[in-house]
């Protein structure tokens, strides 16, 4: 549903799973009953683990099996993926134990993004029940555990803290890459992949791991034109890979059944009657599933409803608004925004994504206003400084720009984009040698980065290097065509054209 409008528009300033006895009594499978809340939030936390790497950001596991004294955890395969890197298990207590075995079941891209990890412990840990992922479907509550990480900090392992979060289901998606089918709209942050979905039983029914990115802003190719695209707004939809797609691969995991804890009774808690709705929350999480399948249009009529019903719904405004500015009706979602802000001062994804809708209507000094407050909020926030740097470079100040840019990578420094707006900066301060030092970074973070390529290529060009800048462009070119930008491919033939008669 995101979608991204940055554009390369003028390659002259790119810069821009009988036997019959009598008398026998069979008894009907008895069903679970909910928890509160509170329950689960406490048994999440004493089956859920942090998963450190040293000096560098980590992730999440959950305990399901104990033999002996081993231990078994499942996680997402990305958060153990480097084999090159040494992992440590933190529980609940703040004991650390070595890893003592990996095995990822990930063996491919296509493939459900999953692993499972062992530890030895004399020490005595709950061990989770799975649940039936089947009867977890659109409506129904779900809390998600985690470890997130705050990737600036100097401490940062010692200040990874355990966060339970409560939400809804949207959608079941029939295919997904790496078997993230199961969506929900939670608010979560870098390090919870690996961790646990819940369900209002406490019953395990999903591996968290797809989160809701805080993609950002690619300054302008032309230096000329503003930006004219929203980017990526911060819509707290996520995703996890279905439990029942775990226990599927038990025997390629080394695990039998007898091992884990399952229960698949029906459920007590019925999910939200999302075709009949008779309330604000109702309508909202109808809302919500309308928006994660792309019916805008029904999003905003539920939502009407759940602000008609209740005025005073910040999260209902918040909504609306972001469906709005997919809708391109964007006064209407600056309204919600502010109101949902009026209602929570402290709603950091409602002024980012004002701040989105702000730029892309040229008002640069209202976004950065916006990207100021929620780095106020929240100083991990690496796209809020990306698009503040990228405001502040298009007004001129590209000092205050390579600031921000700065502060971004340094939470983020895995940011092909930053890197490259970076580079422009640095360029229209005809800083050419770090220009090109950061365009380079960003290819090789992203060897497809085509404007990577044609501003590498135009930087070389002032430098006086005239075969290796029509090398970048017509390896530019080549992406650009590969890509269907065939009008951006032409430009850049033509620049080459233009220096090869010089």
């Amino acid at each position: 549903m995101n979608r991204s409008y940055s554009r390369f528009d003028s390659l002259t300033s790119i810069l821009a799973g009988t036997v019959t006895v009598a008398g026998i009594v069979v008894f009907a499978a008895a069903p679970v009953f909910a928890k509160s809340p509170q329950e689960i939030a406490q048994l999440a936390e004493s089956v859920t683990v942090r998963i450190d790497i040293s000096e560098r950001d980590g992730g999440t596991g959950f305990i399901i099996a104990k033999q002996g004294t081993t231990y078994t955890l499942l996680t997402a395969n990305h958060v153990v993926a480097d084999t090159k890197l040494t992992y440590t298990i933190r529980s609940h207590t703040g004991i650390k134990y070595q890893v003592t075995s990996f095995k990822r079941l990930q063996k491919s891209e296509n493939e459900p993004d999953l692993a499972v990890v062992t530890f030895n412990s004399t020490d005595s840990y709950p061990v989770v029940t799975l649940g039936d992922s089947e009867q977890t479907i659109a409506g129904a509550s779900i809390f998600v555990s985690g470890y997130p990480g705050i990737p600036e900090s100097r401490n940062y392992q010692k200040e990874r803290n355990f966060e339970f979060v409560p939400g809804f289901v949207t959608s079941r998606i029939s295919s997904h890459p790496q078997g993230y089918n199961l969506r929900y709209n939670v608010v979560t942050k870098g390090g919870m992949s690996g961790g646990a979905v819940f369900d209002a039983e406490g019953r395990v029914v999903g591996i968290h791991g797809e989160g809701d990115r805080d993609y950002d802003y690619v300054l302008d190719t032309d230096s000329r034109k503003s930006v004219t695209g929203l980017g990526y707004n911060k819509t707290g939809f996520n995703s996890a890979i279905p439990i029942n797609t775990f226990i599927a691969k038990l025997s390629e995991a080394g695990l039998n059944r007898s091992a884990l804890l399952i229960n698949t009774s029906p459920t007590a808690t019925a999910p939200l009657k999302l075709n009949n709705p008779q309330d604000a929350k109702t309508y909202y999480v109808r809302g919500l599933t309308r928006f994660d399948k792309g019916d805008l249009s029904g999003a905003v009529a539920d939502f009407n409803q759940a602000i008609q019903t209740q005025s005073d719904y910040s999260e209902a405004y918040f909504y609306r608004g972001l469906a709005y500015s997919d809708l391109r009706q964007m006064p209407k979602s600056i309204a919600d925004y502010s109101k949902a802000i009026a209602l929570n001062a402290g709603y950091v994804d409602a002024y980012y994504n004002r701040g989105l809708v702000l730029s892309a209507l040229g008002d640069k000094p209202g976004a950065i206003a916006d990207y100021t407050q929620v780095i106020r909020l929240d100083r991990n926030f690496a796209a809020a400084y990306n698009n503040r740097g990228l405001a502040l470079s298009e007004l001129g100040d590209q000092k205050g720009a390579i600031d921000d840019f700065n502060q971004a990578l340094q939470i983020n420094p895995g940011r092909a984009n930053t890197y490259f707006n970076r580079g422009l900066a640095l360029f229209r301060i005809n800083n050419d040698r770090s220009a090109l030092a950061d365009y380079t970074q960003a290819i090789q973070l992203n060897p497809s980065y085509a404007k990577a390529f044609a501003n590498r290529g135009i930087t070389l060009v002032r430098m006086g290097d005239r075969q290796g800048a029509i090398a970048d462009l017509q390896q530019a070119a080549r992406l650009f065509r590969a890509q269907g930008m065939n009008a951006d491919a032409q430009k850049a033939l033509d620049l080459i054209s233009q220096l090869q008669r010089q």
